[in-house]
């Protein structure tokens, strides 16, 4: 009874019910009666039955125009977890989003963008000697946020020794692109200029880009970016390079690429690339993209080093592997540390050595048996 008393709609006094009265002092017009009371329910019920079907519609209405994006962005970037000996990092990324990227930021520093749905950016940072985490994250217009995962990055610095031996390369003429008012030999210098910084990694054999255009013209080659690996094995033996660098730059409506590239002559495979993409194609920032892409080759082919451990017949080993760099088929360096006074000197060994096999922290090099009579246990072995 307490359930049914609850739903039953209460009765109302004559005194304070005006359709009550007025069906009373009409009881003689039943027709009256009814229009006035039927009447007066269906439009009431009309009222709520539109009510009840304009309401979803405002209600969708409305969340419509109240939804948020709660999408973040993607984000991306070329850097990995390594051990290098420069200054700085050089990294590049690109971020998306529907709603359109408002801000990059890396360690918390944000950087000048050309906002967008897509947004290409690249950023020198400075590192300090030992452990780095880089972190990057993009906020889309929203606020929503990504963070890339962190990275460690590992600086040692050290002087690389004198040697005739470090690893030989040679830069192919560069053609230019119709977006830069550059002419290819500029670009070259550019190249030639970034390489040269402290410490330099790579020995250049040949820096004149008209001879190398003559080679090339000897060996009917007009589009570096379709060099064959058995004509860079020719070319790398003409001019004595262990390696060839090829430029090649892109342009489209978002701006300019460049992708540097490191083929071995011996093998014709890439040993290393990387590549980099602005909207601004001025010759200051080109200047700093190009030094960003020697950072960035330099990265992949650190100058590991280590010392010998253990010697075997045809062989030693190393205390250093793939966790610094070192690579099957690299070619290792050896120097013999001779103390005069307080100074050390590093006199290098006549021996080249290859990486045969790799482990994160130790490898097994092999070297001719003239070359293995000349290495000690303690001697120092430097990425070639």
């Amino acid at each position: 009874m307490k359930n049914k008393t609850r739903y039953t709609i209460p009765q109302q006094s004559c005194r304070h019910s005006p359709l009550r009265q007025r069906g009373e002092r009409d009881s003689q017009n039943p027709c009256k009666r009814g229009n006035d009371l039927y009447g007066t329910t269906i439009l009431r019920c009309t009222l709520l039955i539109i009510v009840g079907l304009v309401s979803p519609l405002l209600s969708s209405n409305a969340l419509s125009d109240t939804a948020k994006d709660t999408t973040p962005p993607v984000v991306h970037t070329d850097v990995t977890p390594a051990v290098v000996h420069d200054t700085h990092l050089f990294l590049s990324g690109e971020a998306c989003d529907n709603n359109g990227i408002a801000r990059v930021l890396v360690n918390r520093c944000p950087l000048e963008i050309h906002t967008g749905r897509r947004v290409s950016f690249n950023h020198l940072l400075p590192l300090r000697e030992g452990r780095n985490i880089v972190t990057v994250q993009a906020i889309d217009a929203s606020g929503n946020a990504s963070v890339v995962s962190p990275v460690k990055i590992t600086r040692k610095a050290f002087d690389l020794p004198e040697t005739v031996f470090r690893y030989a390369v040679a830069l192919l003429p560069v053609k230019s692109s119709p977006a830069l008012d550059m002419p290819g030999e500029s670009i070259h210098s550019l190249f030639l200029k970034a390489f040269g910084e402290e410490p330099q990694r790579f020995h250049f054999v040949e820096r004149d880009p008209a001879r190398l255009e003559g080679i090339l013209r000897e060996q009917r080659i007009s589009k570096i970016g379709q060099i064959s690996p058995e004509t860079v094995i020719k070319i790398g033996k003409i001019i004595a390079a262990e390696g060839l660098f090829l430029v090649t730059i892109d342009e489209d409506v978002n701006g300019i690429g460049i992708t540097l590239r490191l083929v071995d002559t011996e093998t014709g495979r890439i040993r290393a690339q990387a590549s980099v993409h602005d909207a601004d194609n001025g010759m200051k920032n080109l200047e700093w993209l190009i030094y960003g892409l020697s950072l960035k080759i330099k990265r992949q082919l650190p100058a590991a080093q280590g010392n010998v451990i253990r010697i075997s017949e045809n062989g030693f080993y190393v205390n250093t592997g793939a966790a610094h760099g070192i690579e099957v088929g690299m070619k290792l360096l050896l120097f013999r540390e001779i103390r005069e006074g307080n100074f050390v000197l590093k006199e290098p060994l006549d021996t080249i050595a290859r990486v045969e096999r790799v482990l994160p922290h130790i490898c097994f090099v092999t070297v001719s048996r003239e070359g293995i009579s000349r290495v000690e246990k303690g001697d120092l072995v430097l990425a070639k």
